[in-house]
């Protein structure tokens, strides 16, 4: 009996040393976007750490990690096409539709204000 608790100790002895080898994760930028940061979250929501796509970063392997993607900051007077994006995701669904409207109201007018 003193040989199956000597050899279940000797077994969690092991076990319970065995050395945590540290991971290492390089980012690759995927030309995406430009500015995209990355945030490292541990599993209890501690922040690890902001990087951004070309970085490496090595962490422990016994640990479970949060991996989320931050973009840059949109601004509106950079490109027109993107301030109407921004717009659209902004506002409620029935003022994109107004905004709509009033270009193709507004366009019709045009039309007919320039053939008279």
């Amino acid at each position: 009996m003193r040989k199956i608790y000597f050899l279940f100790l000797l077994v969690l002895i092991l076990i319970s040393t065995v050395p945590a080898n540290a991971v290492t994760i390089t980012f690759g930028d995927l030309n995406i976007q430009k500015g995209v940061k990355i945030l490292i979250y541990n599993s209890t929501g501690g922040l690890i750490g902001e990087y951004n796509t070309t970085d490496t970063v090595s962490l422990n392997s016994s640990g479970s990690y949060i991996f989320i993607l931050k973009p840059s900051e949109q601004v509106w007077f950079t490109n027109p096409l993107n301030a109407l994006e921004l717009f659209k995701t902004l506002t409620p669904a029935v003022l994109s539709y107004l905004l709509f409207a009033m270009v193709i109201i507004g366009t019709g007018y045009l039309i007919t204000r320039v053939l008279r």
